[in-house]
């Protein structure tokens, strides 16, 4: 922010440039285009004579953080019926069902990584095998969650399989914050 500020000859309100922080998840494109966008909307397209100062204090960064993640939506959309697909069409719809506790679980919950025993646990009730689906096709379909995703040309990749810790996690932090924003049983229909 404050490159960005010294190039434009402006300053951001700290209370903007505090908010945009808070509500990014560490994704430096959502501070990057919220900043860029609050530009937009104050009519700063290019360094300015005469310096700006407190630029966003009248605009919600909560808000103008939505609209830069509602404008993944189509990406987002995607992800999930491209991964929703697999590789093939299966008899247990693997990665179908690897999305249901992604998007039934609280955002809090999936930025610490959704754990192996608790995907297992979430399947074992969910699936239509039920406590007969075997583990292993659970295992396999995690392992490959990042080769799925490179295969189906998403990019950058959303979810990760952290085969040391043992932890599916979510690597596109964008998507967290537009998870909180949508009807996740729109999104479970959509999977």
């Amino acid at each position: 922010i404050a490159v960005g500020e010294k190039l434009l000859n402006i300053s951001f309100a700290r209370t903007f440039a505090d908010a945009v922080i808070a509500g990014c998840l560490d994704s430096v494109y959502i501070v990057q285009e919220a900043c860029y966008q609050a530009c937009l909307k104050k009519g700063v397209n290019f360094t300015q004579k005469q310096y700006v100062q407190d630029l966003g204090a009248d605009i919600d960064a909560n808000a103008l953080i939505r609209e830069v993640v509602n404008q993944q939506t189509g990406r987002y959309n995607s992800f999930i019926t491209l991964f929703a697909g697999g590789f093939q069409e299966t008899a247990l719809q693997m990665y179908k069902w690897l999305l249901y506790p992604v998007l039934t679980s609280d955002v809090s919950a999936l930025e610490q990584g959704l754990t192996y025993r608790h995907m297992r646990d979430v399947l074992r009730q969910h699936h239509p095998e039920g406590q007969a689906l075997n583990i292993g096709n659970l295992t396999q379909a995690l392992q490959s969650t990042a080769s799925l995703q490179v295969k189906k040309d998403i990019k950058p990749i959303v979810l990760d399989y952290d085969q040391t810790n043992l932890k599916l996690n979510v690597v596109d932090r964008g998507f967290l914050i537009w998870l909180a924003n949508q009807d996740r049983k729109d999104l479970l229909e959509l999977a």
